[in-house]
């Protein structure tokens, strides 16, 4: 009767199954947990064939005590290769070829590099900083200006003007001045 216990298990909500049944719907795998603040753990994680992604996902992260839902999870297998969470992409390994986990906040992967500014690009944000400098003193030199520039240029429009009118008034006066010589010269067709 001892050999019944061992060889039988209780799989909750179900009836008693074979041990060796229940364990062949499960895979074993030895995970290299990196966390955030650096430290690292060797731990073993049991996956049923049933798991969603995201349940695999809950999984390892209650495994790195992690509640924050921003922290992403990596997970590479010994190549370094990324392997999905999926019950398929795992393969049984041991403790000396685990996989590795990395708990990282978004974007720390990337190294950031550092911000400097070049003389030459100094040099030229100043070259444009004058130039705009320049332009500035010529616009407000120019607004003084302004009226009496303006008051030119009206004058000699209306003398332009003036000129074409007298000219016109010449051709008019030309084209009207007519006078009867009392006869018509070629006989109208009438």
């Amino acid at each position: 009767s001892s050999g019944i216990n061992a060889e039988w298990s209780l799989r909750p909500g179900s009836r008693m199954v074979n041990s060796s049944d229940f364990l062949r719907s499960k895979k074993q795998i030895y995970v290299k947990l990196k966390l955030i603040d650096g430290n690292e753990e060797l731990t073993s994680v049991v996956i049923d064939e049933n798991y969603t992604n995201n349940n695999i996902k809950e999984l390892f992260k209650l495994k790195c005590d992690v509640n924050d839902e921003f922290v992403v999870m990596k997970l590479r297998n010994q190549s370094g290769s990324i392997v999905p969470f999926t019950y398929a992409s795992f393969e049984n390994n041991t403790r000396d070829s685990p996989y590795v986990l990395e708990a990282v906040l978004p974007h720390s992967s990337v190294k950031r590099l550092p911000r400097s500014i070049s003389n030459d690009a100094t040099y030229s944000i100043e070259d444009q900083v004058r130039g705009l400098a320049a332009r500035v003193t010529a616009l407000e030199e120019a607004m003084v200006q302004l009226p009496a520039k303006r008051k030119e240029k009206i004058e000699s429009d209306l003398a332009q003007i003036d000129g074409q009118i007298s000219f016109l008034q010449k051709k008019m006066d030309q084209a009207t001045k007519s006078s009867w010589e009392g006869k018509f010269l070629r006989h109208p067709l009438w």
